[in-house]
């Protein structure tokens, strides 16, 4: 017998893929315009692909609170993760250092296609080797770095430099150095491509990364403290939006993210 509530239960997770798909088939556009046109999209399709990231994070959370999982399910998300998380990077990339290298005549247009694809193909084997590997799937934490972290780690990095002169709010020393630090770090050409790189890597590597808690508090105690995690970080998160320099707090922690289980790998490869 047809259950209207079922069908409905069914579709709201595949709605929020569809919906991550959808935003990241949009940035795609909005990238392609800055190429031709004079205005620029490059803002906005970063902060969609910030988008598409909340909703693949919930996507797959309510199909199991909902018990609607379904092989279709998780055949779609994979394929919305290629797109935005994979693919928009990639042109994401290109299209930043489009005008800053290519029209300087800095790069030549193979070698910027070339390095930019990197998100696209280390992320697109990834998640083929993902979705072939089972104990990959069931395990606790992800092994490699996990696309959508890449995808926020060059949107956060393109925003921070893009947005740069509106962060410094205070007229201190510390804050002073800090100024120049970032720029000399930040502030090469060259240096968001070397991440996009490294990253891209990562991607591949068999590092432990772990994966975003289960919103419960009735599971066990080291999930509820990555939940207090999570909760702490939103909280900084909507604050630094209000005060307007939340490209910090999201580069800082996603770095951390990053960058803390590589170190915490490379420590347990020297300890042993």
């Amino acid at each position: 017998m047809f259950d209207m509530n079922v069908l409905i239960k069914k579709s709201i997770p595949n709605f929020i893929t569809l919906s991550n798909l959808f935003l990241g088939f949009t940035s795609i556009i909005l990238l392609s315009l800055s190429l031709t046109q004079d205005n620029n999209y490059i803002v906005t399709a970063c902060y969609l692909i910030l988008v598409c990231t909340v909703l693949d994070v919930f996507d797959g959370k309510i199909a199991r609170k909902l018990n609607v999982s379904s092989e279709f399910g998780k055949e779609i998300d994979s394929l919305a993760d290629l797109i935005s998380f994979c693919l928009c990077p990639t042109l994401l990339t290109f299209v930043y250092y489009y005008e800053i290298l290519f029209l300087e005549n800095q790069i030549n247009l193979v070698s910027l296609i070339f390095i930019s694809s990197f998100p696209l193909l280390f992320g697109a084997m990834r998640l083929a080797k993902y979705n072939a590997m089972r104990e990959m799937r069931e395990s606790d934490k992800y092994l490699g770095l996990p696309t959508p972290a890449n995808a926020i780690l060059l949107c956060s990095l393109i925003l921070f430099t893009l947005n740069y002169k509106n962060l410094i709010l205070y007229d201190s020393n510390i804050f002073l150095s800090l100024t120049t630090i970032v720029k000399l770090i930040l502030f090469n050409e060259y240096v968001i491509l070397l991440i996009s790189i490294f990253s891209s890597i990562l991607l591949m590597s068999k590092i432990d990364y772990e994966k975003f808690p289960l919103i419960s508090f009735r599971v066990n105690r080291r999930n509820n403290i990555d939940l207090f995690k999570i909760m702490f970080f939103l909280v900084l998160l909507f604050l630094s939006v209000y005060l307007k320099f939340y490209e910090i707090v999201l580069l800082f922690f996603i770095l951390l993210y990053i960058y803390g289980n590589l170190i915490k790998h490379l420590l347990r490869k020297i300890i042993k």
